[in-house]
């Protein structure tokens, strides 16, 4: 036994030894705290795609240039509401368009905000071939657009919809293509066409916006501002217990990464009923490893700009 290991010593030195020796990988600098505030608005009529590693938000739309959205994921069927604009959807019974004409009777769900996948309002779409009520939900005004019935197909992994306001016969057909250099791609019922929305899932990490969050104990849905994480490889912990200084790559060990879409949330922050404002609170940190598989350390330090407009989250963040 002695004389094999020795052997296989031997061998390996000798293997090592024909191999030239690995270059020493060069540290870089990881810069100073940057900061910067995001235009959301007083009215949160934007939703903003943020990036940590450029220190910018990499593109801006309206919450109400989109209304549902679709997995471009290979073999993903999952169908996205735009909780940002408040909108929900119910299915029928009904396999046929033209038997469906009002909301009677029907029970009217959300998207979850966790971002899963067996949590969104029309989950199992695929499998029934029913008719599903949406409710668009309200223009930038705040004013209610009105109801749509939508029937959905699978053709050759690209999503088919055909829809109607809910007490037309005439009928709309529009595809939607995935497309692997986004999460999802976007539809608008009021361009009925496939829209642009979102950047190329590697080049942001974060997602300002108003979405839907169920609040358990209330048994209330409610419309709250906050931040989404990219669903894309990226993954967060939140850490409480550290200042924001004291948070070091090696609490990538120490505490649990999650992957909910919500995990940064919007409860960095917390209306002051006494004070009519919005108080931060700093303490809230969060650890992400990016989709590019850096990892940075962020948290919010305001949600006002110079003239005292609210919408406007003031971010710390550093590459660790």
């Amino acid at each position: 036994m002695r004389r094999s290991v020795g052997y296989i010593c031997v061998l390996l030195v000798g293997l090592t030894g024909c191999f030239e020796p690995d270059e020493p990988v060069k540290p870089f600098p990881r810069g100073d705290v940057e900061v910067s505030s995001v235009e959301m608005g007083p009215k949160y009529l934007n939703q903003l795609f943020y990036s940590l590693e450029r220190n910018e938000v990499v593109k801006t739309i309206l919450r109400t240039d989109w209304d549902l959205s679709f997995s471009s994921e290979p073999g993903n069927s999952s169908i996205y509401l735009n909780t940002g604009n408040s909108m929900y959807a119910a299915k029928t019974n009904a396999t046929d368009l033209n038997a469906v004409s009002d909301t009677a009777g029907l029970e009217f769900v959300w998207d979850w905000s966790n971002g899963r996948d067996d949590s969104t309002a029309l989950v199992g779409w695929d499998t029934t071939n029913k008719v599903y009520v949406i409710n668009i939900g309200n223009d930038l005004s705040g004013q209610p657009i009105g109801f749509v019935k939508a029937l959905f197909k699978l053709v050759d992994d690209k999503l088919e919809i055909t829809y109607a306001r809910l007490k037309e016969t005439t009928y709309k057909t529009t595809t939607l293509t995935k497309d692997e250099v986004y999460n999802r791609v976007y539809f608008s019922f009021a361009n009925d066409q496939q829209v642009s929305v979102e950047p190329p899932k590697e080049n942001y990490d974060l997602i300002f916006r108003q979405y839907i969050f169920y609040f358990e104990k209330e048994d209330i849905p409610y419309n709250v501002v906050g931040a989404l994480i990219n669903p894309y490889k990226t993954r967060v912990i939140s850490i409480q217990d550290k200042d924001f200084l004291d948070i070091t790559l090696s609490d990538t060990v120490d505490y649990s990464f999650q992957w909910n879409h919500d995990i940064v949330g919007y409860d960095w922050k917390e209306f002051d009923l006494n004070e009519g404002f919005y108080v931060v609170f700093p303490e809230k940190n969060f650890l992400m490893q990016t989709s590019k598989g850096f990892f940075y350390k962020f948290h919010f330090v305001d949600f006002y700009n110079l003239q005292g407009d609210r919408g406007y989250p003031t971010i710390e963040s550093k590459l660790l």
